[in-house]
């Protein structure tokens, strides 16, 4: 481990079931960059049924640079993140989507970009690969931007497919919450991990040069009317998460996002959320194991959405 911490980077990809998409991120990813920027690859098989692992393990055998492949059985995308770290030596830590590709030179930037010593974690652009998709999650902010300490980080301002971290934001604050993240019902673990180093301290910022290609393949419509439903749910259990650690920034926000005009439905469903959100604090509480609440409360929220 010694010899591993004198890594800089660490890059750390969950996957699940998306052995197609894999493939393409994995293919994207520049050996020369990654070396020259003394850097490794965490790949977190999150509990897949396909040939996900297959596909993990023999780039890890054909890779030049070094690679990591960690099972994380438990469904839940701040789960598998936090496994990734786990086994991550870098000093600077990269999270991307297994569906989205690294910008040319994106290594090389992001393995100094803490030098100055401004912030410790950060998010950078969020471009479209093919241009015919929906531009929800896109992050296109073309200029830099400081975020002081104990700022409220409203969701989607730094995004967890493209998203840099300094190991002393890690070792302080810990994981991701293991009850959130894509795979539960509450998709909102890399903003609220963001929202825990900015109430322990740590400036944050974006980054425009830090750029990914996100490759979803998801065209505008139904599909993306759930996805920004499930957001707002989402959004509901990360503003409850604060609150219930007395943090009444996230209350005064709240109220005025939800007084805004024709936010009325979205308003509703962040409520959904925080009462779920609520609920499923309250069954982990009494011992109920984490598999037996997200399968039923993604269920459970699913059905809410449909009514909102």
């Amino acid at each position: 481990m010694d010899e591993q911490r004198k890594r800089r980077l660490s890059v750390i990809i969950c996957s699940r079931n998306r052995v197609a998409t894999l493939k393409n991120c994995l293919r994207a990813i520049s050996s020369e960059e990654m070396e020259k920027a003394g850097g490794e690859l965490i790949l977190v098989n999150n509990g897949s049924t396909d040939q996900t692992e297959q596909v993990m393990r023999h780039f890890r055998e054909s890779s030049p640079f070094p690679v990591e492949v960690v099972n994380e059985p438990t469904r839940g995308l701040g789960r598998a993140k936090t496994s990734g770290l786990a086994r991550a030596a870098g000093e600077t830590i990269i999270f991307t989507d297994d569906d989205c590709y690294l910008a040319g030179g994106y290594l090389l930037r992001a393995s100094t970009v803490f030098a100055s010593g401004t912030f410790d974690y950060c998010g950078g652009r969020i471009l479209l690969y093919d241009e015919t998709d929906s531009r929800y999650g896109c992050n296109q902010q073309e200029e830099l931007r400081i975020i002081p300490p104990f700022s409220f980080i409203g969701a989607g301002e730094i995004q967890g497919a493209n998203m840099v971290v300094h190991r002393r934001v890690v070792d302080k604050i810990g994981g991701f919450d293991s009850m959130l993240g894509a795979g539960t019902p509450f998709r909102c673990e890399d903003i609220e991990f963001c929202a825990r180093a900015s109430m322990a301290g740590f400036a944050g910022a974006h980054v425009p040069d830090l750029v990914v290609y996100h490759h979803h393949g998801r065209k505008p419509g139904p599909d993306i009317q759930m996805l920004a439903d499930m957001g707002d749910y989402a959004r509901g259990a990360y503003y409850m998460k604060f609150l219930l650690r007395g943090n009444l920034t996230y209350l005064r926000n709240w109220m005025r996002l939800s007084l805004i005009p024709g936010t009325r439905h979205m308003a509703v469903r962040e409520m959904r959320g925080a009462m779920a959100y609520l609920f499923a604090r309250a069954r982990n509480a009494q011992g109920l194991g984490e598999g037996r609440w997200v399968s039923k409360m993604s269920t459970e929220a699913n059905a809410g959405l449909k009514l909102s």
